[in-house]
């Protein structure tokens, strides 16, 4: 049982609209306790949506990343939501396997990904990157995939510290469903604007592009 009561579903639906969200969205339990505040909860929302899918990482690198924080935060609900999402990017069963243990042996991640762990790791344990740990991170990426790194980071440490502190009960995974939702909303509005069913260009400011999480391969 969750250690703060959920949110009535009337303050679901309000968390739904100010956040932009398809109202067919599923209220997920960690929905349901963010919106205890709408308002907040909804920025919180739009937020990871920026981060999964409008970020210049690579998608699987992304998911393994989230997959080393939450580990090392102990988010349950997070781990749990976040598996289904990486083997959906490409993940392998024996990397998942691995970061549940805590461990990132070289034979199973490249180079590049052990930075990012060590970059999670210790901006986990201290709030900040050593000047080695941070300068073999800025050969390894770009400017903006860094401070995109730093932001993932940041965010999945905050939720898992909000999921377990008030103890959101593990739901099944959800995550597809909802970017199936928010990529078909998309391609809904480009029907209604006459373009055929194609999803709208995705331009400046406008809200997601679900496609490039849900088939990063270009599977379409």
């Amino acid at each position: 049982m969750a250690r703060l009561p959920y949110a009535a579903v009337i303050q679901g639906t309000e968390l739904m609209r100010q956040s932009g969200l398809p109202g067919s969205t599923p209220q997920t339990n960690a929905f349901l306790m963010f919106a205890h505040t709408p308002a907040v909860g909804a920025a919180v929302l739009r937020l990871v949506l920026a981060l999964l899918t409008d970020t210049d990482l690579e998608p699987s690198v992304r998911e393994m990343v989230i997959l080393r924080v939450v580990q090392r935060c102990q988010g349950r609900h997070a781990w749990v939501q976040r598996v289904a999402m990486a083997r959906n990017v490409g993940v392998c069963s024996a990397q998942i396997a691995a970061l549940e243990r805590g461990e990132a042996p070289a034979h199973l991640f490249a180079k590049r990904d052990c930075s990012a762990f060590a970059l999670a790791d210790e901006v986990i344990e201290t709030s900040q990157a050593t000047e080695e740990t941070l300068a073999d991170v800025l050969e390894q990426f770009s400017a903006r995939q860094v401070v995109e790194l730093l932001l993932l980071i940041g965010y999945f440490r905050m939720v898992c510290g909000v999921m377990t502190t008030l103890g959101v009960e593990v739901e099944s995974p959800c995550g597809m469903e909802l970017l199936t939702s928010v990529r078909d909303a998309a391609r809904g509005q480009g029907q209604n604007n006459g373009r055929g069913g194609e999803a709208p260009a995705r331009h400046e400011g406008e809200l997601f592009n679900a496609d490039r999480v849900l088939f990063p391969r270009g599977d379409l």
